[in-house]
C-alpha cells in the first residue's frame, strides 16, 4: 500500500491533521490535496505544498470523549 493511498483517510474523514516535518516542526492543517510525492494543506490563512520526503509524521488532532479538542505538548 502507498502513502498517498493511506493518507486518503484524513482527507476524507476531514480530521484537522498535525504534520511532523523531518526538521522537527510541525504544521496544524487540513489535507485538501494529495498526489504522488507532495500534499497541499489548507491553514487558517493560507495553503501549502509539502513535500513527502520531508514529512515524517501525520496524525489526527487528538480529542477527549466529548470531540473537544485536547492540549498538545511537543
Amino acid at each position: 500500500m502507498k502513502l498517498t493511498d493511506t493518507l486518503q483517510r484524513f482527507m476524507h474523514d476531514k480530521d484537522e491533521c498535525l504534520v511532523y516535518f523531518t526538521n522537527g516542526t510541525y504544521i496544524l492543517a487540513f489535507i485538501k490535496e494529495i498526489g504522488d510525492d507532495y500534499i497541499i494543506l489548507d491553514e487558517k490563512d493560507s495553503e501549502s505544498v509539502v513535500n513527502l520526503a520531508n514529512v515524517l509524521r501525520i496524525r489526527s488532532y487528538p480529542k477527549n470523549e466529548k470531540g473537544k479538542k485536547k492540549a498538545i505538548f511537543v
